[in-house]
């Protein structure tokens, strides 16, 4: 029986076979990359583990200079996690949308939701998701985060002074080209 060790988002399983330890990584149920070996079970895990860091490492280099993840990596996250059936609808929405631009209104009838506060709190929660499977901590107001930026931007500024002046319900979200890229492949 394999034994697991815990390593960030990733699950290490180990077990001896024909005498020697081999260790994989696995993010939910699925592999992450090569199967480790070692004469030790630790050297079998420590193996897995410098290969995730690397691999994380590699992933980090390629972001953008805001930081923001690549659309491989958003592809991955949002395999790895629970989508329901209104968020879903409004990412489809979102991403068929002009130039990838709507206003929280929009958002809420293309999920199916009564009003923009029920669509914000469901995009949000989405986004939120997301930016905890990527390791990626958005935009910051009174100390409260925007999860939404993890999915879009401002298409008429950034800040929270300019969603107030808007009005949040007619707030436009321009959708992040990485995960538009992510939904188109």
């Amino acid at each position: 029986m394999a034994r697991e060790t815990t390593y960030g988002r990733h699950i290490i399983r180990s077990m001896k076979i024909s005498g020697e330890w081999n260790a994989r990584a696995f993010r939910g149920k699925v592999a992450v990359g090569i199967v480790h070996s070692g004469a030790t079970e630790e050297a079998a895990i420590l193996a897995a583990k410098a290969a995730i860091d690397a691999s994380h490492a590699v992933q980090r280099a390629a972001r953008g200079p805001d930081g923001f993840p690549t659309a491989v990596e958003v592809r991955a996250a949002l395999a790895a996690i629970s989508i329901t059936d209104g968020q879903s609808a409004m990412l489809r929405a979102h991403l068929l949308a002009p130039e990838s631009i709507m206003t929280a209104t929009e958002l809420a009838t293309a999920g199916g939701y009564d009003s923009y506060v029920s669509a914000n709190s469901q995009y949000g929660a989405l986004g939120r998701k997301l930016a905890e499977e990527l390791e990626w901590n958005p935009p910051a107001f009174n100390g409260v985060p925007t999860w939404t930026f993890a999915l879009a931007t401002g298409a008429d500024g950034d800040s929270r002074a300019d969603m107030e002046a808007m009005g949040y319900e007619q707030w436009r979200w321009k959708l992040r080209p990485e995960v538009a890229e992510a939904l188109n492949n």
